[in-house]
């Protein structure tokens, strides 16, 4: 597998490429050409386009982990905490929006979840969102709601919407994060009755 700063290089590269002309545009070539190494460094270090997106795949999950376990991780109440951890999504999924917008269906169908046809995404998306709700849930704040399916539903509504509302609609940032975070912790924040 690729080493020395050669993994950085192709996630870079192919995400330069992804952005401009989508999956079905990406070749070897035009990766190692973005990247600044020949086909054949990719050839030797086994990079195809499969192990390239999983590159891509591992790269984003990183960085998704990353951004949300130091706000899920921090005191406070549990929806203010949510608040902040689905705004980190949108955090993640700016970063990154030029090429998931060119990624195609099936591919990321496969950059998401497990296994094809899998019903929740992959565990390293949710399982910071799970754990505030099942903080919330029993403190009360967060309604009484399968925390899995819930997780997965946040996690999908944020990163899916709020890249639609960039991509197709060409919403900013602030607009399309703001009232996407506030109508989804609508739907899970527990009313309290004084």
């Amino acid at each position: 597998m690729a080493v020395n700063g050669v993994v950085e290089r192709v996630v870079a590269g192919a995400s330069a490429v992804i952005a401009e002309r989508g999956w079905s545009g990406l070749t070897l070539a035009r990766v190692a050409e973005a990247a600044g190494l020949s086909r054949m460094t990719l050839h030797r270090h086994g990079l195809g386009r499969e192990e390239i997106l999983g590159l891509l795949a591992q790269a984003y999950e990183a960085d998704f982990r990353e951004t949300l376990t130091p706000v899920v991780d921090r005191p406070g109440p549990v929806p203010d905490r949510l608040r902040a951890a689905l705004h980190a999504v949108c955090d993640v999924t700016e970063r990154h929006l030029g090429f998931l917008l060119g990624l195609d269906e099936e591919t990321d169908r496969a950059f998401f979840h497990e296994r094809r046809g899998s019903v929740r995404s992959r565990e390293g998306y949710v399982e910071a969102i799970e754990q505030l709700l099942g903080e919330g849930v029993g403190d009360g704040s967060i309604r009484c709601l399968d925390v899995g399916e819930a997780a997965t539903v946040l996690v999908n509504a944020t990163d899916r919407t709020y890249r639609h509302l960039r991509g197709a609609h060409a919403w900013p940032e602030d607009r399309a994060r703001s009232l996407l975070v506030d109508l989804l912790l609508d739907g899970v924040v527990a009313v309290r009755v004084a």
